[in-house]
This record gives structure tokens, sequence and C-alpha cells, in this order.
């Protein structure tokens, strides 16, 4: 049996990092497009990193998992459509 808490330490760590940059992200001088897309990516690492380590499903079988995950592609693309509208300026 593995050491759990050396893996929720890990775990930990790495979302804090993830964290920190979604931070400093707007500071990095990326255009808006851009921005958005490294921010959903970088939630939706985060999404996995929890689901999997604190939900335990990475112990759970492959349907149950593929079952859990399939609205997140559904999410991507509903975000999608913000990032679009996002380049409008809908200011009056």
């Amino acid at each position: 049996m593995e050491d759990h808490k050396k893996t929720y330490f890990w775990n930990a760590v790495w979302l804090a990092i993830l964290t920190v940059i979604e931070v400093f992200a707007i500071d990095m001088g990326l255009p808006r497009t851009g921005l958005i897309v490294l921010l959903l990516s970088i939630t939706v690492t985060k999404i996995l990193l929890v689901a999997m380590v604190y939900m335990h499903l990475r112990y759970e079988t492959k349907t149950l998992r593929r079952l859990i995950f399939l609205p997140i592609p559904l999410a991507l693309y509903f975000l999608w459509g913000v990032m679009y509208d996002s380049a409008f300026d809908w200011t009056l």
C-alpha cells in the first residue's frame, strides 16, 4: 500500500503551484484568448487532481471514471462560447 500522506502532500503542492500561476497569469501579458485558454487548462488540471486524489477516483473502474468526467468536455464547449463572446465589447 502506498503512503497516502505523501500523495496528499504532493497533490497539495501542485494545487498551490497551479493556483499561484492562475493568480499571476493576468500580469503575463498574454492576449485575452490565450489567457482564457491558459486559465481553463489549469482549471481542468486542478479538477482532475482533486477528483483523482481527494475523491479517490483513481481507484475506481474506468467506466465510472469516464462517466464522472463526461460533463467536462460539455463544460469546455460552453466555456468556448464564453471565450468567443469575450472578444466583443458589450459595454454600452
